[in-house]
């Protein structure tokens, strides 16, 4: 999203890039660029400078800040200037699972992943994305609109190859590792169809 940005706003636009661990980001080498390290719930926001940005954006994150999104929603507000967007991307991961109740991967499937509070346990926000379009009424946004995307793709995939390499990142324990055997198995089968998350995209105008 860095990079993608600093492409659209050119050589006289400015991108600034967040994160609390920037050694992937510290890798680009664009001029429009300027990485900071900085946590949006702790920090201060006068090394962002509040009230200055056009737009603001985050993809795939607030749904790890379980109980805490609102306070980043709000955060992320202070940084827009009057007029100014903000725009999030977050998943409902409860949806991610296989689609064809005949096929014999399907209930082990089902049985580890219950409806996505494989992620609920774990201490993530498996629905988050539905509830954008409040939180960001609750921050004082306006113009708001949202949609949400979703697709059906086979296992071993692109997008199914990237879930079993990210998995392993909130599992643990040795039932979750047995756990984690059983989703990974139906990702990599070509034989079993799987719903993807749903995508959700808000974004609201600061007043």
């Amino acid at each position: 999203m860095a990079v993608w940005l600093s492409d659209q706003v050119g050589p006289h636009g400015r991108v600034v890039a967040t994160d609390i661990d920037t050694r992937y980001l510290h890798r680009l080498d664009l001029p429009n660029l300027e990485v900071v390290e900085h946590n949006i719930l702790e920090d201060s926001l006068d090394a962002l400078g509040p009230g200055s940005f056009d737009l603001v954006c985050a993809r795939l994150t607030l749904f790890h800040l379980t109980g805490r999104q609102e306070l980043a929603i709000r955060q992320m507000t202070e940084c827009l200037r009057p007029g100014g967007w903000l725009i999030d991307e977050d998943g409902d991961w409860g949806t991610t699972a296989p689609v064809d109740p005949a096929h014999p991967l399907y209930g082990s499937y089902q049985r580890v992943w219950r409806d996505g509070d494989w992620w609920t346990s774990r201490g993530y926000d498996k629905a988050f994305g539905r509830k954008l379009p409040a939180l960001f009424e609750r921050c004082g946004l306006t113009d708001i609109r949202h949609e949400a995307t979703s697709e059906v793709v086979r296992g071993g995939s692109p997008w199914a190859r990237w879930r079993v390499i990210t998995l392993p990142l909130v599992a643990g324990g040795e039932s979750s590792e047995r756990d984690l055997e059983v989703l990974t198995t139906a990702l990599s089968d070509p034989t079993v169809w799987i719903l993807r998350e749903l995508l959700h995209a808000c974004w609201g105008r600061r007043s």
